[in-house]
């Protein structure tokens, strides 16, 4: 079973063109189901009516390198977009209750993956949560502590009837590039050895390259610093 996963991240100048794709990445494969995008308004709206509570509340000017606006990365069983839909509104409406998460997007991806060498599509099922990341009663950005993330993974687990992530692990988060590389690593060594790899075998490969990754922004550091 895929353990659940949650990762929450300020938003990028093109997450909203990603997420509703407007703007198509190269790596998107014939989709297994429909994607889903929906919400209350886009993120320039949101964050100009966030501007003006944050005026209003604090007196101050919100800076321009504030992030207001989170979106969270939530892997997803399948592409059940039915029970997806569901269990992402039961996560949003707890998150909001427990932590005043306020959800504004729900994007659901049922088009990443990699195709294997025997034409079979292997996917990369996962929603976008975008968030209003401002306590309305301070004009504060909400603060959330290592317990607190703790216990959002936990209740993204449950919401989509998932197994929870090992408390207390490093991350094993990858991202779009670094997935289809995974999985073209997995598909391989499968096939050499004719059997699934065990979860030793899997971890592996993702130490592996998150070890690539972290080595490689050490060297892009060295180089800027110079």
């Amino acid at each position: 079973m895929t353990k659940s996963f949650i990762k929450i991240k300020p938003i990028t100048g093109n997450s909203e063109k990603h997420n509703t794709r407007e703007i198509e990445p190269k790596y998107l494969i014939n989709p297994s189901a429909e994607n889903i995008s929906f919400g209350d308004m886009t993120i320039s709206k949101k964050r100009a009516e966030l501007e003006i509570l944050v005026k209003e509340k604090t007196g101050r000017k919100m800076q321009a390198k504030a992030t207001p606006i989170r979106e969270a990365v939530i892997l997803l069983p399948d592409d059940n977009n039915a029970l997806n839909v569901q269990a992402l509104a039961n996560l949003s409406e707890e998150l909001e209750k427990r932590y005043d998460i306020k959800t504004f997007q729900t994007h659901i991806h049922n088009d990443e993956g990699h195709v294997n060498d025997k034409g079979e599509s292997r996917y990369n099922y996962h929603a976008h949560l975008v968030f209003d990341w401002i306590d309305h009663n301070t004009g504060k950005s909400l603060k959330l502590d290592k317990k607190d993330l703790s216990e959002i993974q936990t209740l993204t687990a449950q919401a989509l009837d998932m197994e929870r992530g090992e408390k207390g692990s490093k991350s094993m988060s990858l991202n779009h590039r670094e997935y289809r590389g995974y999985l073209e690593i997995k598909d391989k060594l499968e096939k050499e050895f004719s059997q699934e790899l065990n979860k030793s075998q899997d971890k592996e490969i993702r130490e592996e390259i998150i070890k690539q990754r972290n080595e490689k922004q050490r060297r892009n550091s060295k180089g800027i610093s110079r």
